[in-house]
């Protein structure tokens, strides 16, 4: 009788979070008005694929993304931001709530050597997509959950319907719990990860009784594994060195900013009608090199890295060659710009990843 009083006052204070989580964007972004940035949201080459710098850690797959659609359709990420950094930006997407993005978390995702890239314009879209994901793995989970009761389930998901501080409080405190320096094989510390997120809501001005509420879905079953599962393959944009497999990341960031994307082997049939539509124009792709390429262990090209993604930017039909930029801006040098024929790209490529949303 004791556990049900308990959960009957949980659900209670869940509903009564769910009424007031619109108002809750408004206190979050005034306690965060002091943060300020030196960086400008915007580099000189503003949104340009020659703009987009991998950090430290092994984010290629995002951000070789964002520079492809840089150069297929910069307006789509420029108005995707709304918003400045004194009150909070705005990230926002094809489809679902726009996701809250304070100053703060991309200073800290600069100085943690997530993004090098020329202005904060990546750092604040990469936080954004970092919260989409999270908000739709603890849909699923609620959705698929069998524990909480279906009266509740209603409440909970309108809580995840807005724009406000509760995924900016997930995001945090996976941050802080990840392996920042390894690879995410392994599962995120529950009891840590459950007090920072009831730490971090309570930091944004959430209430000590809403904030347990809410760090409690992660008592549900599925409701951790979900979050767990989400971190684990979408790693690169928490913190975690590398996510896993190859073909997830690209599609996703592509159909989050321009509503469609397909991935294929590069032995594809289909390949040649995609990079004749990439050369036209509108149309944004990446490739993910092999793990290795028998021909390279003794002596790699200074072009050549192991299961790494790369932004194809052009095909030149009359000379078969592809050209490509690695997201590190480097490595060959200038700005990692190289050109490859079509047959040797055939040959170290595994897959690629594409969208003809521009082009519509």
């Amino acid at each position: 009788m004791q556990n049900l009083i308990q959960f009957a006052l949980q659900s209670l204070s869940l509903i009564l979070f769910a009424l007031c989580t619109t108002l809750l964007p408004f206190t979050a972004a005034a306690a965060q008005s002091s943060v300020s940035s030196t960086v400008p949201l915007y580099g000189p080459k503003g949104v340009s694929p020659l703009a987009v710098r991998q950090g430290t850690l092994g984010s290629c797959f995002f951000h070789a993304s964002l520079a492809a659609i840089a150069q297929a359709s910069p307006s789509s990420l420029h108005d995707a931001i709304r918003g400045n950094a004194k009150t909070g930006y705005r990230v926002h997407f094809v489809s679902g709530p726009d996701e809250l993005v304070y100053a703060q978390d991309v200073e800290y995702a600069r100085a943690h050597g997530y993004d090098h890239s020329e202005g904060e314009w990546v750092a604040v879209l990469m936080r954004g997509f970092a919260q989409r994901k999270l908000r739709q793995s603890m849909i699923a989970a609620i959705q698929r959950s069998t524990v909480i009761p279906a009266f509740v389930k209603p409440i909970a998901l309108s809580s995840l319907q807005g724009t406000g501080p509760l995924l900016v409080a997930y995001d945090r405190a996976i941050r802080s719990v990840v392996n920042q320096s390894g690879k995410q094989d392994g599962q995120m510390n529950k009891a840590a990860l459950q007090a920072e997120v009831t730490r971090e809501l309570s930091a944004l001005g959430v209430s000590a009784t809403e904030a347990q509420v809410i760090g409690g879905l992660l008592d549900h079953a599925g409701f951790y594994e979900e979050l767990n599962t989400t971190v684990r393959e979408n790693g690169e944009v928490f913190g975690a060195y590398r996510s896993l497999g190859q073909g997830g990341i690209p599609r996703s960031v592509m159909e989050a900013f321009l509503g469609h994307a397909q991935a294929a082997p590069v032995t594809a049939a289909t390949l040649m009608t995609q990079l004749t539509a990439l050369h036209a124009g509108g149309m944004a792709m990446v490739a993910g090199s092999r793990p290795s390429v028998a021909t390279f262990q003794s002596h790699p090209p200074d072009w050549y890295v192991p299961a790494h993604a790369y932004t194809v930017l052009d095909y030149d039909a009359a000379n078969r060659t592809v050209t490509l930029r690695n997201p590190w801006g480097a490595h060959p040098n200038p700005d990692g710009v190289f050109q490859l024929p079509l047959s040797t790209f055939q040959r170290t490529y595994l897959m690629y990843s594409f969208s003809e949303a521009a082009l519509r």
